[in-house]
Formats: C-alpha cells, sequence, structure tokens
C-alpha cells in the first residue's frame, strides 16, 4: 500500500516541469570534461570542479521528478511485480536511493511541478538548492504563503531558509491536521515509513514483554502520525502504588 502523499498533477503540467527543470540546468557536460584530467593549469581545474559539481547539483531535480513519474504516473513501479512498500524496501539496490531520501526528492518534485513558473520567474537555480527544495512543502505549510517561501527559497541560503520557516513552528498551536504523518503506516503490531517496518522486537524476550512493547511502539507512533509529539508518562495501578512504601521504607532500612 502506498503511503506518500500525492499532489493533483496532469501528465502535461509534470512534462511542463521537466522541461522547465532541463532549462534551467542548461547544458550538459562535453567532451571537454575529460581534457581537465590532462590539464595541468590550477584556474582550469578549479574552474572544472566547480562546473561538474553545479552540474550535479541540478541534476538533482530531474532525479526527483524522474522519481515522482515512477511513483505516480500510471504507478510504473508495478512493472516490478512488488507493491510500493515492497519496491520501497529494494530503493538502494534498485534506484541508489536511500530509504530516507525518497520522502525529501518526492516533496521536491511535487512543490516544483506544482510552482515551476513561479519558481522560474523568481530566479530560482536547483544548483546547491536539494536542501531547501526538500523542505518548501513544509515551509509553505508553516508560513501559508507561497510568496514568501519562494522567495526565502530563491534567495536565502540553507541556514537562513531554515531559520525562517522554523521560526513559525514557536508561533503557530500545533494542529493534527497541519502535521499529520502521511509517511507512517500502522498495521496490527508493525510499524511501517514509507514502506519500511520501522522498529522490530527481538523474538527472544518473554511473550508479556514483547506484546507490551509492541504496544507502546504503536501508540508513539499512532500519536506521531495525528500530528502530535509523544510525551512519557510514568503510570502506576493501584496495586503498584500500595507498595511503593514499602519500598521506599525498606530502602531506607537498607541504608
Amino acid at each position: 500500500m502506498r503511503v506518500t502523499p500525492t499532489i493533483d498533477a496532469t501528465v502535461d503540467e509534470v512534462d511542463r516541469a521537466k522541461e522547465t527543470a532541463i532549462s534551467l540546468i542548461g547544458s550538459t557536460p562535453s567532451k571537454e570534461t575529460m581534457e581537465l584530467f590532462y590539464c595541468e593549469n590550477l584556474v582550469d581545474i578549479e574552474n572544472g570542479i566547480k562546473n561538474l559539481n553545479e552540474f550535479s547539483n541540478k541534476t538533482w531535480i530531474l532525479s526527483s521528478i524522474l522519481l515522482f513519474t515512477l511513483v505516480y504516473n500510471n504507478e510504473l513501479y508495478t512493472q516490478s511485480g512488488l507493491t510500493w512498500q515492497e519496491y520501497a524496501k529494494q530503493s538502494r539496490e534498485r534506484l541508489g536511493i536511500d530509504q530516507r531520501d525518497i520522502t525529501e526528492q518526492l516533496s521536491a518534485a511535487r512543490f516544483f511541478i506544482k510552482y515551476h513558473k513561479a519558481l522560474e520567474r523568481a530566479g530560482f537555480s536547483p544548483n546547491s538548492a536539494n536542501r531547501k527544495l526538500a523542505r518548501a512543502e513544509l515551509a509553505l505549510s508553516l508560513s501559508n504563503s507561497i510568496d514568501d517561501t519562494i522567495n526565502h527559497l530563491v534567495n536565502d541560503t540553507w541556514s537562513e531558509f531554515k531559520e525562517w520557516y522554523t521560526t513559525f513552528k514557536d508561533k503557530k498551536l500545533i494542529s493534527p491536521t497541519e502535521y499529520k504523518r502521511t509517511d507512517i503506516d500502522i498495521q496490527k503490531s508493525k510499524v511501517y515509513i514509507n514502506g519500511v517496518e520501522a522498529v522490530t522486537v527481538s523474538d527472544n524476550i518473554p511473550v508479556q514483554d514483547k506484546e507490551r512493547i509492541e504496544k507502546y511502539i504503536v501508540q508513539i507512533f499512532e500519536t506521531l502520525r495525528q500530528g502530535y509529539e509523544p510525551a512519557i508518562v510514568s503510570v502506576y495501578d493501584e496495586k503498584e502504588a500500595s507498595l511503593l512504601p514499602k519500598l521506599r521504607d525498606k530502602h531506607r532500612q537498607g541504608r
């Protein structure tokens, strides 16, 4: 079962976003790049390294959009014969992408596809913008302003962008509808994040302990899934509470 959030985007809209991304990236490395390996001029090599790094950083958005098409456009991953959860577990082997990075790349792709025209008008460059773009959906949900989000996304450094959108967390009351974790899936005593089992409890401990721990894990992740931060509160039943004075007295006598 796919638990990753999506957006309403037609095939034409995705195609136009692809064209925008390609135009923003510019030319690809040419055969002149190979000549750098035989170059002995410091400035030329420095410029070559800079250009290659910039190209690598820019193509991250293309990878994100391709991942979006793989997941959402006709659910191409089904050609593997796997469910989304099964496919996601093999993301490192099949895509060369860590499971935790899939969520970020899909988030970046959704934002770019939806707002690529506005981003292009604002002078957005994909170069070294992957971290900011991966948090753009979050920034928008906190600020409630697409204009401010794009302005900071285009003009801020990563640290400045993060500092800007995190200020809203202190100003807003947490609302479950705004902070729900759609990447968390709970099935009986199992918890999955983007299709990957988050926590496993050893079968080598007593059954009662195992069941109790699994129950607590489910409660913690259900709280996160609903958009709240879990808190640990110690609660004693009446029988346990009645023993506390006796235990304290015994402890004092033993000192």
